[in-house]
Parts: structure tokens; sequence; C-alpha cells
């Protein structure tokens, strides 16, 4: 299709389409139209500097699960090149000023550095469509922390499906092992001496767990790397033997967030959840590495017997290259402060799991 006549011809059409996609997947309108001018912003990124960055967050579960994921409030994207966050940032606004030729404009307005010395920043974007203001978009930009396998690459598929534009590109997502280390670790991190209330982070693994084949061996080690990661800067965090509650709100609060999530099958009541969370993550936590993650049979399955010693030396390369890089991190890692008194410092897991003695299950599994 051709470019439309004017900015006011192409909101018109995106209103319209907004309506409708709005009324099928029970989403409000703002929501529709705030994720179409994400993927927009996300379109001149990769356009402009296609090697510069990773989409972590919410955004990347919507842009591997579509309307199945919940809408995310903001967007968090990752430099993936050396530098600091101040030059993280000045690539984000000129990639953002990079011209697509369809009428939208991200003006920059407020920049906030993240507290406590953290590489992250927030980005505040004024979106045109023409010359009239249609959004505000919040980019949270962080640096520093590199994933630990090659980022994943998927072709962004916006919500609001118009012939034009039709310049969607490619973009690298954060791993699904590094997706699902940070949300656990985020789930049992505590602050200011209280529980986690990340409840959307359950209701997240949950719907990777009914979407993902995941190889156990890298999902459990990339875990064990991202809490040894956050422990030595001084967050609060230990990881449970076995999935539990991480708080005494979690059972009341949980179910609300669930209903945000339109792809989750099940899993709507917190013993439903409690219960699909102990079979997928419990494994995971244990000693030994699980098998291989079905999503299909949401169950960890064993690894075939005609696995060859050759995939076995590649894993353990892979693991051995995590530790490596892991150590590097600690090396040059600050000075961590004392620990408050009353409270012991959390333990330190080994980053890499010892190996199971049979085909990979946890026991009772």
């Amino acid at each position: 299709m051709a470019k439309y006549s004017s900015p006011a011809a192409f909101y018109g059409a995106l209103k319209q389409k907004a309506r409708l996609v709005a009324s099928s997947e029970n989403l409000s309108v703002a929501d529709v139209l705030s994720s179409f001018f994400f993927s927009r912003l996300v379109a001149r990124v990769f356009h402009a500097q296609p090697n510069l960055w990773v989409v972590k967050g919410g955004h990347a579960l919507f842009m591997r699960y579509a309307a199945a994921a919940r809408l995310s409030q903001d967007v968090d994207i990752q430099h993936s090149v050396g530098g600091g966050i101040e030059e993280a940032v000045a690539d984000l606004l000129r990639a953002a000023a990079h011209d697509l030729d369809d009428f939208l404009h991200f003006t920059p307005a407020r920049t906030s550095m993240h507290e406590n010395g953290a590489e992250g920043a927030k980005q505040l974007f004024r979106v045109h469509m023409g010359t009239q203001e249609v959004g505000v978009l919040r980019v949270d930009v962080v640096t520093a922390y590199g994933p630990s396998v090659s980022p994943d690459v998927r072709r962004v598929t916006p919500l609001i499906d118009l012939a034009w534009p039709a310049d969607w590109p490619d973009v690298m997502l954060y791993p699904i092992v590094n997706h699902l280390a940070d949300k656990i670790c985020a789930m049992h991190e505590r602050h200011r001496g209280g529980p986690s209330s990340r409840y959307r982070d359950l209701a997240d693994i949950l719907l990777i767990s009914q979407r993902e084949e995941i190889d156990g061996r890298y999902a459990q080690v990339t875990l064990r790397t991202e809490a040894r990661r956050r422990q030595l800067a001084g967050r609060d965090l230990t990881l449970p033997a076995a999935f539990q509650a991480p708080g005494p709100a979690w059972p009341d609060r949980y179910p609300a967030v669930a209903r945000q999530v339109p792809g989750l099958t099940g899993c709507a009541s917190w013993s439903e959840a409690a219960a699909a969370a102990d079979a997928f993550l419990t494994p995971l936590l244990a000693p030994g590495p699980p098998g291989i993650w079905s999503p299909v049979d949401t169950a960890w399955q064993p690894r075939a017997e005609q696995d060859s010693p050759q995939a076995d030396s590649s894993y353990a390369q892979r693991a051995q290259a995590i530790t490596e890089e892991s150590r590097a991190r600690t090396a040059a890692a600050p000075d961590v402060p004392p620990p408050r008194p009353g409270r012991a410092f959390p333990p330190v897991h080994p980053d890499v799991p010892p190996p199971a003695a049979g085909p990979g299950m946890a026991p009772g599994r």
C-alpha cells in the first residue's frame, strides 16, 4: 500500500484499527496505540543501530508472543557494546531521531539516571504524529551486563497490522534463559528487608513455561550466574531450594496480575500457579540440572540417551565460558558494602551445577 496522504489520515487509520484490536483482545485503545508507537521506536533503533541493542523486559515477551503477553508500560533496552550509560543514552537519542518517513517523531524529554550507581537511565519521549502530540513513551536503558548466550532474533510484528508502514526490521531479544533467570531472581530479591512484590514476574514465567522448550543445563547455569552477579553487587538474594511463595501477600495479589496475561492457560488462581511453578522451577533450583522442559507435556523430560559425548562436551565448554565470564566480572566488581547488623550475607551458589547421576531429573520428578 502507498503511504497515507497526511498524518491525520494515518492517525485516523491507526485509531480505527486500534479499536478493533482492543475489542478482540480485551485491551484498551490507548494501550494498543502505545504498543504501536513502541514498535515504531524500536524499528528506528534497529534500522539505525542494528548491532548496538538488545530488547529486554516485558516488551521482549510481547515481541515473542504478541497479544498472548501482557502489554508493558515501558521498553527495557540494553546497550550491547562497551561504554557508560551516558554513551548509551546518546546512542538511543540518535537512533530515535532516525527518519523512517512515517509521519512520527520521537522528541526526547526528561532523562533520569538510576540511583545507587546502577548503570541505567530512564528516557522519556514525547510522540508526535505530524505536529500533534499523540503519546508519551518511557524507555529504560541499561548497560554493563551482557547475556550468557547469543540474543534471539525476531521480526517486529505490531499488534496493529496495517499494510503501511512495512519496513519492520529484525530485532535482537534477550535470550529466553537469561530472561527466565532475571525473573526468578527478581521474585526472590528482598528490598529493605521485605519480600518482592513483582507478582507479574511469576505470570510471565508461567507463560514462558507454556511456550518454550528449555534446555535445563543452560537455564540452570544462567540462573546461578545471575544470582551470583546480584549477590556480589550487594543485593539481598537467596534462591530457595524449591519453589515457594516469596512473601505472604503473593497468594492474594497474584491472581490480579495473571488476568493481565491474555495467553496464560490456566494458572489464574494461586493454587494452580503454585503447582505449575513447582513443576517448572523446583528442578531448576535443585542441585542437579533437569533435562529438557516440554511446554506440551508441562514437565521436564529426561535427556535422550543418544545425546552424544560431543554434545555434553559442548555444554561443558559453554558452562565453563559462562563461569569464567562471571569470575572476570567478579574481579572487576566494586567492593560490596558490609551487610547490615543482624543480616547474614546470602550464600553464593557455585556457577556450574554438579553432574547429575541419573538422566537429569530432579529427585521426585
